[in-house]
Formats: C-alpha cells, sequence, structure tokens
C-alpha cells in the first residue's frame, strides 16, 4: 500500500465519473459495497493499493473506490475544458483563413 497523505489540508485530486461510483469501507472486491459517490464528486486520493484507492471527500467522508474509474483533477486550477475549446476556437479560425486563401488563389 502507498500512503499519498501530504499533510493535513483537503485539496481535490479526483472526480468521481458522471456516472458516480460505488464504494468501499475495504480494499476488498469480495465484500458487497458500503456506499455510493454521486457523479462529479470531488475527491483526495490518500492512499493506494493496485487498482484500488482510498479517497476522501471534502467532508471528511472517506472509502475505497475503483481508482481506474476516477478522473484526475487538473491541479493547476485551470479548466481542461475550457483550454480544449479555446484550441478548437484556434483550430476553426485556422480552418477559415485556410479556406479562404485557397478559394481567392493563395498568394
Amino acid at each position: 500500500m502507498v500512503d499519498t497523505t501530504q499533510g493535513s489540508s483537503w485539496a481535490p485530486t479526483h472526480r468521481a465519473p458522471p456516472e458516480g461510483l460505488d464504494a468501499w469501507a475495504s480494499p476488498d472486491a469480495a465484500a458487497p459495497p458500503t456506499g455510493d459517490l454521486e457523479g462529479g464528486v470531488e475527491l483526495q486520493l490518500v492512499e493506494q493499493a493496485g487498482a484500488w484507492v482510498r479517497v476522501v471527500g471534502e467532508n471528511r467522508w472517506e472509502g475505497w473506490v475503483d481508482g481506474r474509474l476516477l478522473e484526475q483533477v487538473d491541479p493547476s486550477g485551470k479548466n481542461s475544458d475550457q483550454a480544449a475549446y479555446v484550441l478548437l476556437g484556434v483550430a476553426l479560425v485556422v480552418l477559415a483563413v485556410l479556406a479562404i486563401l485557397a478559394l481567392g488563389g493563395g498568394s
């Protein structure tokens, strides 16, 4: 097991997938889930055991989940979706300029 706890302050490192996620009291797939997380809930990863990760919510709720299903939160605090839209906008402008140049003979 790897303990990734760094200090006592809470900061999100991951997010539950949009469809939500089952949670367990311990990293044991043979046991029934003890709870579930709503989609989009932000979590801090504090411990890892193989594919299992122990996460803590901002309200101090904690449990074990399948870490492969979590979405990583951008540590810079920037919205990665927003960056993708900006890049898409730039690409569309470049394509429009190239199309205009191709129609006009492009010299």
